[in-house]
């Protein structure tokens, strides 16, 4: 027997109090650049380091799983069904893509022995050992043609040194050798540069830069303040980094590939750590603890100017990365799970169409859901894109994705049938449609009372 939908009075009106809040709230949020999080992982279990695949198609990431070990996971980029890429008995870490997405390279080890690089395929198969010492190997990196691996090796001299291995195996070969310590390695865009951080004799963490064909380190810092986690431009110009300077706090700065002076982004009283730069070279993301006394993601002009949160409430947000196309952050969250979850969040914020593009796109959502139709959500593109509709309850939570693909110019019409990603009903209340075809975002506002 079909389940009736009452309209009590009472009922009907505290909800639509409820979604009236919930579009007040939306369109303050808009105003202030506010997006919505949408969580792509959520368990009894902990996750972090993800990064994007380079089509934007997947994220991966270490999980600690039943094994009680971290594993290499990946998860699609809209969400799913987790897959496992390692189940073994030692701890896999600080996974990263091949540029080419076939093969994804991380440390394993565990206890008394040691952390070596290896990788496995990314559709899931067997893992490869591409060094075999008694030596630590950490965070390892991609060159951009995808020939080479790059990481920091504690090794006979006692320091961390910077060193590079064939992705296919084969004899290590040291590019740093000296009494100080290396780490943080980044390749340049065109593979002819290694940029990480050294301490050198200044007493401080520097940062420097080395051929990646091996010769004469360069420093691009030299203060006294330390300097952290350094990662290049697009173009190849500029580096990124953490610095703790006069302030007392990390800040964002940035000085020239070639050197030159540092040029300060951020200058306040909270911490500023982990920089990406866009893919188009215009912003830099990070975290920041802020006023929330929580880390928040943060974008800040890459040229300078007012830095722009892009999250904010009482849970803490890991290490943001840009998707390739630029629109999307990925990061890993703290969330009330009780665990850290993957997470991604638009790097613009919800964006209403400008006035002087009305027709991009039509959106109409008939209000109430309706059995046996459901809610009827008119849309209309003139020119072909990506198009995803998705739904949220008032909460932002993430209910249930709709359409996610090309769509031909064109008037179309997709129902919701009040269920959500796992096909069971949802409560009554108030509830989000929400539309994005490139940088354009719209959301309707749409109650469900049972």
């Amino acid at each position: 027997m079909r389940r009736a939908i009452l309209f009590n009075g009472g009922v009907r009106s505290y909800l639509l109090t409820l979604c009236m809040l919930g579009l007040f709230l939306s369109l303050l949020f808009v105003g202030q650049g506010w997006a919505q999080e949408i969580p792509l992982t959520s368990d009894s279990y902990d996750h972090a380091y993800p990064e994007w695949s380079s089509d934007g198609n997947w994220i991966v990431y270490n999980k600690i799983d039943a094994t009680v070990r971290t594993q290499i996971y990946k998860v699609s980029s809209t969400g799913g069904t987790e897959t496992a890429l390692t189940s073994n008995s030692y701890y896999n870490l600080y996974p990263q893509w091949s540029p080419d997405g076939n093969w994804i390279v991380y440390n394993r080890g565990l206890g008394s022995s040691y952390y070596q690089i290896y990788k496995v395929p990314s559709a899931g198969g067997t893992e490869t050992a591409l060094t075999s010492d008694s030596y630590d190997h950490n965070r390892p990196q991609w060159s951009p043609g995808g020939n080479w691996i790059v990481y920091d090796k504690d090794d006979a001299t006692g320091y961390y040194q910077i060193y590079k291995v064939s992705s296919g195996g084969g004899t290590e070969t040291s590019l740093t050798s000296d009494n100080y310590e290396h780490v943080y390695p980044q390749w340049s865009p065109d593979g002819n540069w290694i940029v990480y951080n050294r301490q050198d004799a200044t007493g401080y963490t520097q940062i420097y830069k080395v051929p990646s064909g091996g010769g004469t380190e360069t420093a691009l810092t030299s203060d006294s303040y330390p300097h952290w986690r350094p990662q290049w431009s697009s173009d190849g110009n500029w580096i990124v980094y953490d610095k703790d300077d006069a302030t007392g706090r990390y800040q964002i700065y940035k000085v020239p590939s070639g050197g030159g002076t540092e040029t300060a982004l951020t200058s306040d009283s909270y911490d500023h750590q982990y920089p990406q730069w866009s893919p188009d070279g215009n912003w830099i993301v990070y975290r920041k603890d802020d006023a929330t006394s929580y880390e928040q993601i943060y974008k800040v002009p890459s040229a300078g100017g007012t830095e722009t949160y892009l999250t904010s409430d009482s849970y803490d947000h890991y290490l943001p990365q840009w998707s390739p196309g630029g629109n999307w952050i990925v990061y890993y969250k703290y969330d009330a799970t009780g665990y850290h979850q993957i997470y991604k969040i638009s790097s613009v914020g919800i964006e209403e169409i400008p006035s002087s593009m009305p027709d991009f796109f039509s959106f109409k959502v008939r209000p109430t859901i309706t059995l046996p139709n459901g809610v009827v959500i008119n849309y209309g593109i003139k020119r072909e894109g990506k198009v995803s509709l998705r739904i949220y309850d008032i909460a932002g939570k993430f209910v249930k994705e709709l359409l996610n693909r090309n769509i031909e110019p064109g008037n179309y019409t997709i129902s919701w049938d009040g269920s959500n990603h796992e096909g069971k009903k949802v409560c009554s209340g108030c509830y989000f449609v929400r539309i994005e075809s490139g940088k354009f975002t719209r959301a309707e506002k749409v109650m469900v009372i049972r």
